[in-house]
């Protein structure tokens, strides 16, 4: 006997007091959405950020390979290289982070549709609310790219829409409110 989503699907339960958890619950829960209609995640946010981080960290490693066999007074001007790429590369990951990724925690592909579609969410604390911003752009290099909605679709929803009173995640609810979201990024045209 086949198993319906609702039921391979694994219980979540969060502090429903602490706004990151509620955040991160509605995240995932809408990678598992995307995920079940086919789109593949894109990791090229997470790919810049560790190259970056491994540049650093390569050269402090030669750095440290170099001073383990000469004497300080001969390396420390690779020391002093070395640590100034490394500070150099992590302040470059966290512009990239905060420029170019922002709240995007999801770009996922769908080759069938011909498109690719970012989510960023972001939570307003003090109003316990939860906004996702959905946005779409065509695959590059494909010779008949859809043309669909280039203006950004929000959701704006209090996280008790999503959460029983005990923190447990109310995933059909989530996916409902979305699904019709999704629809209408896709479906509109661009202006």
């Amino acid at each position: 006997m086949a198993k319906t989503a609702s039921e391979t699907t694994k219980k979540v339960v969060v502090n429903t007091s602490n706004a990151f958890e509620l955040k991160t619950a509605c995240d995932n829960g809408l990678k598992d959405f995307l995920k079940t209609r086919g789109y593949e995640e894109m990791h090229t946010h997470t790919d810049v950020k560790l190259i970056l981080g491994y540049i650093g960290v390569v050269f402090c490693a030669i750095d440290f390979a170099y001073s383990w066999k000469y004497p300080f007074e001969q390396t420390k001007w690779f020391s002093f290289i070395s640590v100034g790429i490394y500070a150099l590369t992590s302040a470059m990951a966290l512009v990239y982070s905060y420029a170019v990724q922002r709240d995007t925690f999801f770009v996922g592909y769908n080759k069938a549709k011909g498109h690719i579609v970012s989510a960023g969410s972001c939570t307003e604390s003090d109003k316990h609310t939860y906004k996702l911003t959905l946005t779409t752009r065509p695959i590059r290099g494909r010779q008949d790219p859809p043309v669909f909605n280039s203006k950004p679709v929000e959701l704006k929803q209090s996280f008790a829409t999503w959460f029983h009173e005990d923190g447990e995640f109310a995933g059909d609810k989530f996916n409902s409110d979305v699904e019709p979201i999704i629809g209408a990024l896709l479906s509109k045209k661009s202006d």
